[in-house]
C-alpha cells in the first residue's frame, strides 16, 4: 500500500462539523493582510514538507467544504494502491455559490470545458475535493512556485503542472464525496 500525506484543507475556519477519518490531518488557511482568501499553495507546499517523509508516494486531499464517506475513502484507497502515479479525483459535483456559473459542473474536466457529463473525455482539470496528488507532482509543483499560488488558481495551477508533466488524471470509480458549498 502507498504511504499517504492526507490532509483536509479548511478555509477560514468555516469548515462543516463532520467526523474526519483518524489519519487526516487538518490544514488552516487563514486570511492574511494582502490575501484575504489566505495562501493555499503556501499551506500545501508547508504540509508537505512537514509530513512527507522519503518513502511518502504522495498527498490525498479533502477540501473542508466536502463530505466523504468510508466507502469513498475505501475507494480512494484502493485506486491509489493500483495507480499511485496517477492523480485520482473523485467526481464532485461543484455548485454555483462556489463556481457563478448558472448551473452545477463537474470538479474535473477536459476539452471542451466545464460540463455536467460525467465522461467527457480525458480529463485536464481538476479540482481538490476529493484528490490524490503523487509525489512527482508534488516536487515538480514546488519547483514551479507552489509556495506562492493563491486562491483560486492553485487547483487550476496544479492541473497545468500535471498536464505539463504528462502524469494522467483518473477518475475514481465508487467514490462520490459531496461538494457542501451550494
Amino acid at each position: 500500500m502507498a504511504e499517504l500525506c492526507s490532509v483536509r484543507v479548511e478555509w477560514d475556519r468555516q469548515a462543516p462539523a463532520c467526523p474526519l477519518p483518524p489519519t487526516f490531518h487538518r490544514i488552516r488557511v487563514l486570511p492574511e493582510p494582502g490575501w484575504p482568501l489566505g495562501r493555499k499553495g503556501l499551506a500545501l507546499a508547508g504540509a508537505w514538507q512537514q509530513m512527507a517523509g522519503p518513502n511518502t508516494d504522495g498527498m490525498l486531499i479533502l477540501d473542508g467544504d466536502v463530505a466523504i464517506d468510508p466507502l469513498d475513502l475505501a475507494a480512494m484507497r484502493a485506486a491509489i494502491h493500483d495507480e499511485p502515479r496517477s492523480v485520482l479525483t473523485a467526481p464532485a459535483r461543484l455548485w454555483p455559490a462556489s463556481t457563478n456559473l448558472p448551473d452545477w459542473s463537474w470538479a474535473h474536466w477536459g476539452v471542451p470545458g466545464r460540463s455536467q457529463v460525467l465522461d467527457a473525455g480525458p480529463v485536464t482539470r481538476f479540482s481538490f475535493c476529493f484528490t490524490w496528488l503523487p509525489r512527482r507532482l508534488i516536487r515538480a509543483c514546488d519547483a514551479a512556485g507552489l509556495e506562492n499560488w493563491t486562491f483560486p488558481r492553485v487547483d487550476q495551477c496544479v492541473s497545468e503542472e500535471a498536464v505539463r508533466q504528462r502524469i494522467p488524471v483518473r477518475l475514481v470509480a465508487g467514490c462520490w464525496p459531496k461538494h457542501l458549498h451550494y
